[in-house]
């Protein structure tokens, strides 16, 4: 539990998004609070809000950043990355799977991955 520091409301750690620089890992604002003054500051200042978000450069870098994150957590095959896979193309959400559930996919996705790696390795 935190207090957050903008409306002194104590809240639960997921209310409070992450950041590796704070001792406990979270912002000092919650979520709600937090959004509440970028959208203050995206109001008051239009034009370095679009000049920095509409950037071409800054799409390319997102796109690259993003591609990279995909590829870690493929390659760690995370909880996370588990779970999306799961519920990708259904209803429902990654917090409704069951842990075992998980576990088991993780070791059908390495068995599939051996599987392939086995066969390029094979001399035709």
């Amino acid at each position: 539990m935190i207090k957050c520091t903008k409306c002194k409301a104590t809240k639960n750690d997921s209310m409070f998004y992450r950041n590796k620089y704070k001792i406990n890992g979270r912002q000092s604002r919650c979520k709600v609070c937090h959004n509440k003054a970028n959208m203050k500051w995206r109001k008051a200042n239009p034009d370095k809000y679009t000049t920095y978000n509409c950037h071409p450069r800054r799409n390319e870098e997102m796109k690259i950043k993003s591609k990279m994150r995909s590829r870690q957590h493929r390659h760690d095959m995370s909880d996370r990355y588990i779970r999306d896979l799961m519920t990708m193309h259904t209803d429902l959400k990654p917090e409704d799977i069951p842990e075992a559930l998980v576990e088991c996919h993780r070791i059908n996705l390495k068995l599939k991955r051996m599987l392939k790696l086995t066969k390029k390795l094979k001399p035709t």
